[in-house]
């Protein structure tokens, strides 16, 4: 038999076993993620529909964080890809800019992001930028998300801004 020295640390996916649980309210364990994300699942949303972790509601009752296991998938996701990165394409056309998110992108983040921007919660676009933009059109899925920004503004405005977002430089 052997014996182990480290302590679990539930909120610290790096001590537990692949049998350990993640979610709680499900029953799923981290070796279960871990194989979803291997076979290609890189958001928390993907990781909901393939293993069905993160889609419980006894959270607080059930798991040793008092809280939803989406920490932990999302630290596994970065372990597991080694911190793969969101990528960004920001190429100006005729009606604006279009910026094509892939690898590591949730369509909701980017949502997130362009409600920000119309209700003023915005600190990332100046405002002589924001005065540009007539229209933000969201579009596609996570791992490849398009978003389209109708107005007389610059690529470089736009490039600017997405620099200083703080939705899309947060652990998506």
């Amino acid at each position: 038999m052997i014996f182990s020295t480290n302590k679990k640390v539930y909120n610290d996916v790096n001590t537990l076993q692949d049998d350990d649980l993640i979610c709680y309210c499900v029953k799923v364990n981290k070796g279960t993620i871990v194989q979803a994300i291997r076979n290609g699942a890189r958001t928390l949303q993907q990781i909901k529909e393939t293993t069905q972790a993160c889609t419980g509601d006894a959270c607080k009752e059930r798991n040793p964080n008092r809280r939803c296991c989406s920490k932990e998938i999302k630290q596994l996701i970065n372990i597991e890809t080694k911190g793969e990165q969101m990528n960004k394409n920001v190429l100006q056309t005729n009606q604006g800019v279009k910026i094509s998110f892939t690898g590591a992108v949730e369509k909701q983040s980017i949502i997130k992001m362009v409600e920000n921007c119309a209700t003023g919660q915005c600190e990332c676009m100046s405002d002589e930028t924001k005065a540009k933009v007539t229209n933000m059109k969201v579009s596609g899925k996570d791992g490849d998300v398009a978003l389209e920004l109708s107005g007389d503004v610059s690529k470089e405005e736009i490039e600017a801004a997405l620099a200083k977002s703080k939705v899309i430089n947060k652990d998506i």
